[in-house]
């Protein structure tokens, strides 16, 4: 098994997907083919922690409601997993949310990288060096609780680790840290929603 390599390497994916973001910083985010966590971490200048909400794992019907795409989908009596953790600052404010859900990996070192309940999947990555290829599916925006006036940047890829099957991952970044606001259709300044206690 091939676990270590050229890491955050990518299939790169149209530039429109994230080109309509106004903020400059969420274009290279949702852009960005190599850790989401470092970029948050380099954003807010503070370490993130890793909140697991819930982690299970299931017969491939628990995939079924999750629309992924084909080359995400689980085979007949695949183990598959669905993880749903979030990215918090010491002080507690909820940076991202996201879901990892894919076959179970085979291999142990990548089964302890995608299950650890206490270190963000990224922190990892960089840590062992594991191979990784990160494939952009979607680029959005979604809602935010707690913030109804500003949706969330939202992106979906596949996320390839050494020689295992792709894991799908979904990511929601808090507005207040990563500005949804799109670019203008015609001229005039961009449009940008409220950043109130986002990071200089």
């Amino acid at each position: 098994m091939r676990t270590r390599g050229n890491t955050g390497t990518s299939t790169p994916p149209q530039p429109a997907r994230w080109e309509h973001f106004a903020d400059p910083f969420t274009r290279r985010l949702v852009g960005h083919t190599g850790s989401t966590t470092e970029q948050l971490r380099l954003r807010t200048g503070q370490p993130l922690l890793l909140r697991l909400v819930s982690q299970r794992t299931g017969p491939p019907r628990e995939a079924d409601r999750l629309h992924l795409p084909h080359a995400a989908r689980p085979a007949p009596g695949t183990p598959w997993l669905v993880r749903l953790t979030e990215l918090v600052t010491p002080q507690g404010l909820t940076v991202s949310r996201n879901l990892v859900t894919g076959r179970v990996p085979a291999a142990p070192a990548v089964l302890d990288a995608v299950t650890c309940p206490r270190t963000p999947l990224g922190s990892t990555l960089l840590r062992t060096g594991m191979t990784q290829r990160r494939t952009l599916l979607s680029a959005g925006t979604a809602p935010w609780p707690g913030a109804p006036g500003s949706p969330a940047v939202r992106r979906g890829y596949l996320l390839h680790l050494a020689d295992e099957a792709p894991l799908y991952v979904v990511e929601h970044f808090n507005p207040a840290v990563v500005p949804s606001g799109r670019r203008p259709s015609g001229g005039g300044p961009a449009r940008s929603h409220p950043r109130e206690g986002a990071p200089a």
